[in-house]
């Protein structure tokens, strides 16, 4: 092997056009050790670049000197490594002009190499700032951000066609944007990200998927989302053959939410009147929420806020026992979440309706309200297995995005950010089942 080929080699250098010098030297800019390689890029060209004439001999196209130019490539032991690439300058007998060779090591009127934008390319899937990114590939955070807006491909928008089963919730955006959310919506099988929208106010979303064709639209069956009402018109009007489906995740919060509000009511009441009730009540809040199958009624142990050996089931039993309203608040949230775990909804909705004849604190009633307005989408959630458990992950992700970068001015960027995040290092994962039952069969 040559050199030339050890070094092409270890560089990353595919142009087979690009020689090496025998030398090496190590060069300080702005404070930092460099590598310096020498390099030539020489050829015998086509044709003039500038009057078309094909070169068939030195009566056509002639060599006319070189031209030097240094070049930033990749780090080696966390050194920079620079290439002094002399390319050869061509002087067209026919047309008087002069060009220089070409390279796709390198961009025309460039310096930053290809190899390192595709390496930023690539670091930008990752959650990390873009000064981070620049400081590793030693170029400026403005050189990352250039590259960020010159990525094709990820912010483009497909208007002719739609997946069949949408996912939809929305995320903390960046301040421009009116209402401050903004909308993230994927396929719900595939878990592909589709687009993201500035806004997720009605008018706005209303607007944005009228752009899709009536076909795209026409070929959405579902659309899963979280209990904000405003969805519903949307999908509606922008989505007539589509069935919704509530979140499965979402039923479940709002029942633990309206059980810990009613915890929080009985702990204040007691703060003062039995402060070891109080104590008892406000640490053990996770046991409150638990579901109570998941109890344990077994494995006895002792805990500084009781006398003797207890269990968990003691001691939510204990709990239950200081508010008769707490107990049946328990109650109903455990028999509702019960029968959603197990996809009983015909016992889901005799339950709904048995509730109506009793009384219950008002947090839980109005919970119960909520569950009887989106029945029909409820339903449904028993017999898809879609949820927005994929998208609850995916807006973790922005969120950490945001926070590496310090935050997001433009929504532009945050969106090609999070795009590219998502479908570049990726891969496509086989779609899920679709139905629970088909869960059974395999």
């Amino acid at each position: 092997m040559t050199h030339t080929y050890i070094i092409r080699k270890t560089l990353g250098i595919k142009d087979k056009n690009i020689t090496f010098e025998k030398k090496l030297t190590e060069e300080k800019i702005k404070g930092q050790n460099h590598l310096v390689y020498f390099g030539k890029l020489t050829y015998k060209p086509k044709g003039c670049v500038k009057c078309g004439v094909v070169n068939h001999s030195t009566e056509d196209i002639v060599k006319n000197g070189t031209k030097t130019s240094t070049i930033k490539l990749t780090n080696i032991n966390f050194k920079p490594v620079l290439l002094k690439l002399k390319k050869q300058r061509f002087l067209c007998r026919h047309c008087g002009e002069t060009f220089i060779a070409e390279t796709n090591l390198v961009n025309r009127n460039c310096y930053i190499s290809n190899i390192i934008k595709s390496t930023i390319s690539m670091e930008l899937a990752e959650t990390q700032a873009m000064s981070l990114i620049g400081k590793h590939l030693n170029v400026s955070s403005h050189t990352v951000l250039r590259q960020l807006k010159t990525i094709d491909g990820y912010s483009k928008t497909d208007y002719s066609n739609l997946p069949e089963h949408l996912s939809l919730d929305e995320f903390k955006s960046v301040k421009n944007v009116s209402g401050a959310m903004s909308l993230l919506f994927i396929d719900a099988r595939t878990h592909k990200p589709v687009d993201i929208v500035e806004n997720r106010q009605q008018g706005y979303l209303t607007d944005y998927f009228m752009r899709y064709s009536l076909k795209a639209r026409f070929q959405v069956k579902t659309v899963t989302i979280d209990m904000y009402s405003p969805y519903l018109q949307v999908i509606k009007d922008c989505f007539p053959q589509a069935e919704i489906i509530i979140d499965r995740f979402h039923i479940v919060q709002l029942l633990n939410r309206a059980l810990n509000q009613i915890r929080i009511e009985e702990m204040k009441k007691n703060r003062y009147i039995r402060p070891r009730d109080y104590r008892k009540l406000k640490q053990q809040w996770k046991l409150v929420l638990k579901n109570e199958p998941d109890l344990n009624y077994e494995d006895f142990f002792t805990h500084r806020l009781y006398e003797g050996m207890v269990s968990e089931y003691i001691m939510v039993e204990y709990l239950l026992s200081i508010s008769p309203r707490l107990r049946k608040s328990y109650e109903i949230v455990n028999q509702l979440k019960w029968a959603l775990k197990n996809r009983r909804f015909d016992r889901f909705q005799a339950i709904l309706n048995e509730a109506k004849g009793n009384t219950y604190p008002q947090k839980i009633r109005t919970a119960l309200t909520t569950l009887e307005k989106y029945i029909e989408a409820i339903e449904r959630a028993f017999i898809y297995n879609l949820s927005n458990g994929p998208i609850e992950g995916m807006n973790n992700k922005i969120k950490n995005i945001k926070r590496s970068g310090y935050g997001y001015r433009n929504f532009r960027n945050l969106k090609q950010r999070i795009l590219i995040s998502f479908n570049l290092l990726n891969p496509l994962k086989p779609a899920k089942p679709l139905y629970f039952e088909e869960m059974k069969a395999s």
